[in-house]
């Protein structure tokens, strides 16, 4: 038996003349592989076509042999524990952000006095006011400097 052939038929790559050399050569064999070529055989020569419960019931026949150690699917291990950490993540973030909201809210001074918040507003204004004053006679103490120093370059 060529292992080769029989690679390239589990790959779906031969053509009808490999496959029925490899049904010449595993005809008559009692390994797994001339068990199911045994049973294509029978299907080829009764015309008829195998069933999916065909290919259960052989899968049942035949007992899988262990030939290694047992891999666990720690991918969906560690898959699940990411979208729960994700999860978390979101959940902690969204209350923190609808702490801060109302915190904010909290924060805010209210007066209970309308003349008392009229004061503080005008005492905001003039401090406002005051700062911008000077700011522009600095800056015309600037422009008056600048048109100085243009009178003597002409």
């Amino acid at each position: 038996m060529d292992n080769k052939l029989l690679e390239k038929y589990w790959n779906a790559e031969t053509s009808s003349q490999e496959e029925d050399q490899l049904l010449q050569d595993l005809k008559g064999s009692n390994s797994p592989e001339g068990v199911y070529f045994t049973m294509i055989a029978e299907a080829r020569q009764q015309k008829s076509k195998l069933t999916i419960d065909d290919i259960k019931t052989y899968n049942q026949r035949q007992p899988v042999a262990a030939t290694g150690p047992l891999v666990l699917p720690l991918y969906r291990w560690i898959a699940s524990a990411a979208a729960i950490i994700a999860f978390v993540a979101a959940g902690i973030g969204l209350w923190n952000y609808s702490q801060q909201a109302t915190q904010s809210a909290q924060m805010a001074e209210t007066f209970e006095d309308p003349y008392e918040a009229y004061e503080e507003v005008r005492e905001a204004l003039a401090f406002v006011s005051a700062k911008l004053n000077k700011s522009q006679s600095d800056a015309m103490l600037n422009i008056k400097k600048a048109g100085e120093y243009a009178e003597m370059f002409k």
